[in-house]
């Protein structure tokens, strides 16, 4: 209950990336979703890795059980981003962003359905409904924030669009009345380039929406914010205890469409603000990724803390508010919201799919890395990344075509290990670190050309360095 690390565990397999989500089936067992690095492929005309997505299970302590990965019929890179457990204890994941594809496992992890959908987007959730049913909530192509119903197995009963050409959905929550509340955004951003000066006409609105179980718009509210709302992830909607509106989301900078602060905000049923709460560590910008109610009142958000290294000298944070979305340290002033009402209409469309896949079996190892540090929020204030050490390494050559050395300036000492990133800042594969080892080779050829990242990480804090693979 005060975010003290109990227990962690870690393992690898060489082409195993990692977790992109855990849930609870039962005290007992939990699901995640990861991916799996397979043969290289063409997607748009260019060779790239390919992606495949896997499905596993652990126990309460985290040492993995089950372990599958599928293979589909078609695409190049299915890349699982989330999933949803079923009231069979059965499990669906999906692809986000640019992997747009649906997969239906049961409870021994055997394939039931996989759909694959050759169009440019993804879901953002798969929600069960109580009839069985499936809702979920797509962005693709321009056809602006989607809202589909499902039946159990993965075919489309409606498929609806509002707010086009640019609206983008997020998150839902089921109502007990058979309605849904939708939450997304007006606007998506033309540039992905965090860096990069927002158009003057860009004005996105952070939406509610309320819909009944036909998909018929019963109200839908905007709430305006300058600086603006970064639009790209972390709206995230829960239930409070009160039976109202907690949505957590992204305040970006001014004029850039960088994130910054984390952003609270309670609304009544029916979408009228009641307050609305910011915070963040003062030096650093703030990614925000999940949003849960408590049971004490309280609410948990998580993110990443980017400081002076972009994305790459990340710290995870968790926050705990009150009942009133209070800390006890790093609150900010929240920018001045305006509410409107919207008034969106639906437009029904069809998407076809590909479908199948087979289940493969995969087998992990356990392994050892270094302690977590845990910061405290309130007093962590000391300059842009305090847990950045003073290099203690180098890689050569550098340039390389793949094949480098990573030499020590003195002996490693216990619990160290290496990970390798890419341009992305996606997290290719770790490996531990012999204590006393001066040198250490790295392999990335298979990975292909580009710009990598290779941080150390020891009880002591992190240091990293940039490769080239020419």
């Amino acid at each position: 209950p005060n975010g003290s690390i109990i227990h962690n565990n870690y393992y690898w397999a060489d082409s195993i990336l990692g977790l992109q989500s855990v849930r609870k089936n039962v005290d007992s067992e939990l699901y995640f979703a990861a991916n799996y690095r397979g043969e290289p492929c063409v997607q748009d005309g260019i060779m790239t890795q390919g992606l495949i997505p896997v499905i596993g299970k652990m126990d309460s302590l985290g040492h993995v059980l089950d372990l599958s990965r599928y293979l589909m019929n078609v695409g190049c890179q299915n890349v699982a981003g989330d999933l949803e457990i079923t009231s069979d204890k059965g499990v669906i994941t999906w692809g986000r962003e640019w992997s747009f594809f649906a997969l239906r496992a049961d409870s021994n992890l055997a394939h039931v359905w996989s759909k694959y959908f050759d169009h440019l987007g993804g879901f953002q959730f798969i929600k069960e409904l109580p009839s069985g049913d499936l809702l979920a909530g797509i962005n693709m192509d321009t056809a602006g924030a989607v809202v589909a119903r499902l039946d159990a197995n993965g075919n489309f009963l409606w498929c609806k669009s509002y707010i086009r050409p640019k609206g983008m959905v997020h998150d839902c929550l089921i109502e007990s009345d058979s309605s849904f509340v939708i939450t997304g955004y007006t606007d998506s951003l033309a540039s992905t380039n965090v860096f990069a000066l927002l158009p003057p006409d860009y004005n996105p609105k952070l939406f509610m929406m309320k819909l009944d179980g036909a998909g018929a718009v019963q109200w839908c509210k905007g709430y305006e914010s300058e600086p603006k709302w970064y639009v790209r992830k972390g709206l995230r909607i829960v239930r409070a205890q009160d039976d109202n509106y907690v949505v957590l989301a992204n305040i970006g900078v001014q004029d850039h469409n960088r994130p910054l602060h984390g952003f609270l905000m309670k609304t009544d049923q029916n979408g009228d603000t009641l307050w609305t709460r910011s915070a963040g560590v003062t030096g650093y910008s703030h990614s925000t990724s999940n949003l849960l109610a408590c049971s004490d009142g309280g609410f948990l958000s998580s993110g990443t803390a980017y400081g002076d290294f972009g994305m790459w000298s990340g710290l995870f944070y968790l926050f705990k508010t009150d009942s009133l979305g209070h800390l006890t340290c790093s609150e900010k002033q929240p920018p001045p919201i305006a509410v409107s009402d919207l008034f969106p209409t639906d437009s029904s469309f069809t998407i076809s799919s590909v479908d199948g896949a087979v289940a493969q079996p995969i087998f992990v190892q356990d392994t050892v890395y270094g302690t977590i540090p845990v910061i405290n929020g309130c007093t962590f204030t000391t300059g842009l990344n305090p847990m950045r050490q003073p290099r203690k390494f180098q890689l050569y050559p550098n340039p390389n075509t793949g094949r480098f050395t990573m030499e020590f300036k003195d002996p490693l000492a216990a619990e160290s290990f290496y990970s390798v990133y890419d341009a992305m800042g996606r997290l290719l594969y770790q490996r531990p670190l012999p204590p006393g080892a001066t040198v250490e080779e790295i392999d990335l050829s298979r990975f292909g050309k580009g710009t990598y990242l290779v941080k150390v990480t020891d009880k002591v804090g992190v240091c990293y360095e940039r490769v080239v693979v020419e």
